[in-house]
């Protein structure tokens, strides 16, 4: 867990860097059906990182050397529904910071020279707040602030501190713990329900959550999906893309594929060994001063290579790569940003993820990659290709034409039913060497195949 005194710092940098008050909104509850029964509570990313506040309905005022963190009142049946709630005093101690009645941020506000600059954040009901304290047309999405404070609160959430790595890294031993009972406890016959039940169960058996909705599927060719629909196979291939996320809000974000059966098939193992290639030289390429758009031509380079000898893609590599040929079976980009947010600060767009004067691509498949800045010591980034036969690419009438004298249509649609293989790590770039934070996962086919199949539904890891 981060300090106290690791938020202090965060909030007098942010402050050094402007002139001007800023007020951030913590997340409420948000009912799922009735008051009383609220959806799970998730507080807004950036206010964690400067207040380290997880509490529903708080708020921090930012003001030159002055911070001050207001937070609720309890009601009064609180200690009898929910136990007893710490004093205004202790939340002080706790957190480092002054603290007040939430009753008293529309005074404090009102007393300020200037109005604070603020940000939206996903509780409607707190966005609307900010925006009546600040006047500010605040929207979460596209208008979620001012461009300044956006770009101030970027530039320190860009690079992380050795704090933060090793929140990252500890939550990421927790998820190799979850991998591993997953794959141990693979075999024909089982669902893909009691593997996502156990992954999660892991979790939460090591006080943790998860960092987004587990993806557990033997369809792994449906690259977000969202259902554990179907029995385990013999023949199948099972993707798992799943992370753990801390209390302090820091994500680990890790997809490794197995074999049902334990055994890679001829097939199977040739595209596995292809995306192990790429992804092992795209980590390579993640070093300070690298381009993210050249670790992705990186591993789309090798997997293109696989391609053109297993006769889907016919031509050139340097020419099918730049023509973008490989996206009919890579299609999105190579990883993202991530620490507090699993696609961290995507809330505000490209702007997070690339750099000044850079803009998407319009080609397909490179026109998904959300990273494209020069590559910084202090970054956690993931890398994550993958090979996969999609029936709706293999259909789309304006992919076959434009790629037409690349693909060799008939070869490709004997792979139908393949599925799909990613192999996903989190890198820390550093001033040397990448450092894995998630090297502890398995990804050696051998290694594999000597642990599926061999444990069962247990939830310790």
């Amino acid at each position: 867990m981060p300090s106290a005194a690791f938020h202090a710092e965060r909030r007098s940098a942010l402050s050094a860097m402007l002139d001007q008050p800023v007020l951030l909104m913590g997340n409420g509850r948000q009912a799922r059906n009735f008051p009383a029964n609220p959806l799970p509570f998730r507080q807004d990313s950036s206010f964690l990182y400067f207040s380290g506040c997880a509490l529903p309905d708080a708020a921090l005022l930012i003001d030159g050397d002055q911070h001050t963190l207001f937070l609720p009142t309890p009601g009064p049946g609180d200690a009898l529904w929910h136990g007893p709630t710490p004093s205004l005093a202790a939340l002080a101690d706790r957190y480092g910071i002054q603290t007040a009645p939430a009753e008293e941020l529309e005074p404090s506000i009102a007393a300020l020279a200037r109005r604070p600059w603020s940000l939206a954040v996903s509780d409607p009901r707190r966005t609307a707040l900010a925006r009546r304290l600040t006047g500010q047309l605040l929207e979460y999405g596209p208008l979620n602030g001012p461009e300044r404070l956006i770009e101030a609160v970027i530039s320190l959430r860009l690079t992380l501190q050795e704090e933060e790595v090793a929140e990252m890294r500890a939550t990421g031993a927790v998820t190799a713990r979850a991998h591993r009972a997953a794959m141990a406890a693979t075999r024909p016959g089982r669902h893909e329900r009691q593997i996502a039940a156990l992954f999660d169960g892991v979790l939460a058996a090591h006080g943790l959550g998860t960092a987004y909705h587990s993806i557990v599927t033997v369809r792994g060719e449906i690259l977000h999906n969202e259902g554990y629909d179907n029995i385990l196979e013999e023949g199948q291939l099972l993707l798992l893309d799943g992370g753990a996320e801390a209390a302090s809000g820091y994500a680990t974000d890790v997809t490794r594929t197995w074999p049902v059966s334990g055994r890679f098939d001829g097939r199977q193992r040739a595209a596995y060994d292809a995306v192990l290639a790429a992804q092992l030289a795209a980590i390579d390429r993640c070093r300070a001063g690298v381009r993210y758009r050249d670790v992705h031509l990186a591993a789309g380079a090798v997997l293109t290579r696989f391609l053109v000898d297993e006769g889907l893609l016919r031509g050139d590599v340097d020419g099918l790569v730049e023509r973008g040929a490989h996206a009919l079976f890579f299609p999105h980009g190579i990883g993202h940003l991530l620490a507090l947010d699993v696609h961290d600060m995507e809330i505000f767009g490209d702007r997070a993820g690339y750099g000044a004067g850079r803009r998407r691509s319009s080609q397909f498949g490179l026109s998904y990659l959300r990273l494209d800045r020069d590559l910084q010591p202090g970054m956690v980034v993931t890398v994550e290709p993958g090979f996969y036969v999609v029936p709706a690419i293999l259909a789309d009438n304006d992919l076959l034409t434009r790629f037409q004298g690349d693909l060799d249509l008939e070869r490709a649609l004997t792979w139908t039913g393949f599925g799909g293989i990613r192999i996903e790590d989190d890198v820390h770039v550093t001033a040397g060497d990448p450092d894995v934070l998630t090297a502890g996962i398995p990804k050696d086919p051998a290694e594999i195949e000597a642990l599926v199949g061999t444990g069962e539904l247990r939830l310790d890891g």
